[in-house]
């Protein structure tokens, strides 16, 4: 009642217009707190997702070391290859350049051994008529 008694001088359209003074700043201090609550949580959704961007990029530049690496490795293996193959290329050129001059070699031998053969059966026929004219005498 007291209060009341203060507020009697002013009238009762003052009295209301301080209750509901009073009143709009209660609401409206509540509203601002649910505001700054709701701003945190959005600055704290945010916060993550700029998070899992950072992450996302990091992993994409990570896997994109590892390419970088693998496509090193792999142009490496790659000239590795190409170089044992360019050896083997000459190796096998080298092995084929050799059984040319061995099969020469060859064909030579035999129509030396043909000659030689008939030297021999030459030299036996001979020998084979001096005996038979030697035993027929």
């Amino acid at each position: 009642m007291e209060v009341l008694k203060l507020f009697a001088p002013y009238g009762p359209g003052w009295l209301g217009g301080v209750l509901l003074g009073l009143i709009a700043f209660y609401f409206g201090r509540q509203f601002l707190e649910e505001y700054k609550r709701q701003n945190e949580r959005k600055a704290g959704i945010d916060m993550k997702r700029e998070e899992r961007k950072q992450a996302e990029v990091d992993e994409r530049a990570q896997r994109d070391r590892e390419r970088s690496q693998m496509e090193g490795r792999i142009a490496a293996q790659m000239e590795r290859s190409n170089s044992l193959m360019e050896a083997m290329k000459t190796l096998m050129e080298s092995v084929v350049a050799s059984n040319e001059v061995l099969h020469n070699d060859l064909a030579h031998s035999q129509a030396r051994s043909q000659g030689m053969a008939e030297k021999v059966d030459h030299i036996c026929d001979r020998v084979d008529l001096i005996y038979s004219k030697e035993s027929d005498r």
